[in-house]
């Protein structure tokens, strides 16, 4: 939990009264149970026959039980007994709830597939006759009822991680930090966790007094701590025979249940308000490389990097009247379908036959209307096709390395690095909890820059990539909630050059800004292409803002790349009818509306 989160939390925390009052009620409990012996003289199992059932006094303060024993003392010393197998419990079900939870929702596929239907048969059993069950077995004690409450619960609690994950993942932040690199493992423990610690925290403060009311709730009915020890839900059965005669036998302990409970929930109600849940593909499961060591493939990899370092360096920057004959990105009758998992259904094509070329410091427009497949290009070059969809054919060349028997870790060798991505929306791809600073140096650092930078390396390299993009140096400690929409798109674009890639697919980078933000970024992202040297592709739907930065644009239409040709070229002399009726729809002025064409397309491919 970040300091933010913190400060926001004691805020509120002490704008309500009720809460600090409860919250100070569970501390003094904890304590109280915690230390003792410091708070009691009285023995918690010594019998005293010649002081059986005394009401409240000075001497004892909740009375006597039926065994002459102080309640007072059986209580503060239940509590410990009560409370440490409660947090132990909700431990051990947040832990195994969180760790199914993510890693069902984040890794998908056959894992998620086991993994719900797992929960699912835990969830057919009745509760309450399920714990029973596995408390009898396990043998008196608190052990056994831990395991059994824990046993019950994680499954309710797994389904609403994955939940949480489902709705997380899909930002682009998490693309980002995949397209950098980052190992699965990671963006689950820092990125994901870290989006969904708030309903962590919440469904922890909620989970401990359900937790405590099922322990009691076993213990009376006689599976937990054998007598004499002390335990609340021990001293509630032994309290039930005496309502009448001597009811603070039973008054005391159900009281601090029922506080307990009233609290945490309380409590829990106070998080969720404080700590908003951020915003919360199935990715894919990668095996390793068969038939091959893991040193081998250390090794081809290295040189794999090794010849594409050469490629690029030795890559002329693009010029009109030149040709250039090795391009940088090769794509070749490239289809992409959408698979369904049933197998009546027939698949359903989003890409046909794809076919172009990328050369060293060359800008390629991609155009289209909505739903022509441009994005889906765009993260098939990235390698970062998900479920349901598939490419069932042609072949990827990138740097002169086909990448038909890529592995992830291939994938990440130049992601990030050879191979750069800036997103559509700022905001989904940065990371919420991290300053500006920390995720440009996550760039850097996992991408193994040779030689390996040091921290004050790391920084001076982030601050004058900021430079570059015309950020201020103060924006590196900064968060991307406290900067414009332009500034947070600067930020994305500066992760995306921070390790001169040679290939940027940029995917309509300019879409969530207004008219006068896009120019000033569009001319940034030209200039920084053109000192660079890189190769752009450059994703969009607006014809005219295309012109501005490109040498050669691409029209697609229904998953088909239907033609490619020079700026100049497509605007004076398109050759397919559904490029005239593109450039014949771009508003322009004293041009009546009965004359503009409007653009007709069947999206049936695409539903």
């Amino acid at each position: 939990m970040d300091k933010r989160m913190l400060k926001q939390l004691r805020s509120t925390i002490v704008k309500d009264p009720i809460a600090l009052i409860l919250l100070l009620f569970i501390v003094i409990v904890i304590i109280l149970s915690l230390g003792a012996p410091l708070f009691t003289t009285h023995d918690p199992v010594k019998v005293d026959y010649a002081q059986v059932l005394l009401p409240p006094s000075g001497e004892h303060l909740l009375g006597t039980d039926n065994f002459g024993r102080d309640v007072y003392t059986r209580l503060i010393y239940g509590g410990s007994a009560s409370l440490t197998a409660s947090f132990i419990a909700v431990g051990l079900i947040i832990s195994l709830s969180l760790l199914i939870g993510v890693a069902a929702g984040y890794l998908g596929g056959w894992v998620d597939h086991v993994l719900t239907r797992l929960m699912d048969v835990l969830l057919s059993f009745p509760t309450l006759v399920l714990a029973i069950a596995i408390a009898a077995l396990m043998g008196p004690g608190l052990t056994g009822l831990m395991i059994a409450v824990a046993a019950v619960s994680w499954p309710s609690y797994a389904r609403i991680f994955r939940s949480y994950v489902l709705m997380v993942k899909q930002d682009g932040y998490i693309q980002a930090a995949r397209c950098a690199g980052t190992p699965a493992w990671k963006i689950m423990l820092t990125h994901i966790c870290g989006a969904i610690v708030g309903p962590i925290l919440v469904l922890i403060t909620l989970d401990i007094g359900h937790v405590i009311l099922s322990i009691a709730s076993l213990s009376f009915l006689g599976l937990g701590i054998r007598p004499p020890q002390p335990e609340w839900g021990a001293m509630l059965n032994e309290g039930r025979a005496y309502l009448e005669e001597a009811p603070w036998l039973f008054l005391a302990p159900g009281t601090i249940i029922f506080a307990m409970v009233l609290a945490t929930n309380y409590l829990g109600d106070t998080l969720k308000d404080a700590l908003e849940p951020r915003t919360l593909h199935v990715p894919l499961l990668f095996k390793k490389r068969s038939g091959i060591s893991r040193k081998l493939a250390q090794a081809l990899r290295a040189q794999r990097a090794a010849n594409m370092e050469t490629t690029a360096a030795a890559a002329l920057p693009y010029d009109h009247h030149t040709a250039v004959k090795e391009p940088l990105l090769v794509v070749s009758h490239i289809s992409v379908d959408a698979v369904s998992t049933r197998k009546s259904e027939q698949p359903l094509p989003i890409l046909q036959s794809i076919d172009l070329e990328l050369f060293p410091g060359e800008c390629l427009g991609l155009v289209g209307e909505s739903g022509s497949g441009k994005s889906t290009l765009a993260l098939t070059i990235m390698g970062l096709l998900r479920h349901p969809l598939q490419q069932t054919e042609g072949s990827l060349s990138i740097l002169g390395e086909s990448t038909s028997d890529w592995q992830w870790e291939d994938w990440r060798m130049i992601r990030g690095k050879r191979l750069s991505y800036i997103t559509q929306d700022p905001m989904d791809t940065l990371n919420p909890t991290l300053t500006i600073g920390d995720q440009l140096q996550e760039c850097l650092i996992y991408h193994k820059q040779n030689p390996v930078l040091g921290k004050a390396e790391r920084k001076s390299k982030v601050l004058h990539i900021l430079s570059k993009t015309e950020l201020a140096a103060e924006v590196y400690g900064m968060y991307p909630h406290q900067l414009s929409g332009g500034m947070r798109q600067r930020v994305v674009i500066a992760m995306a050059m921070i390790n001169d890639p040679q290939i940027i697919i940029a995917d309509e980078p300019t879409t969530a800004l207004d008219v006068s933000t896009q120019a000033t970024i569009m001319a940034l992202l030209k200039k920084l292409q053109q000192s660079s040297g890189a190769a752009m592709i450059f994703v969009s739907h607006d014809l005219r803002l295309v012109a501005q930065v490109a040498d050669r644009i691409g029209v697609m239409h229904q998953g088909r790349l239907i033609e490619i040709n020079d700026v100049k070229s497509i605007f004076t002399q398109p050759s397919e009818a559904y490029t005239k009726q593109l450039l014949t729809s771009i508003p322009r002025l004293f041009i009546p509306q009965h004359n503009r064409t409007v653009v007709k397309g069947d999206h049936s491919c695409c539903k």
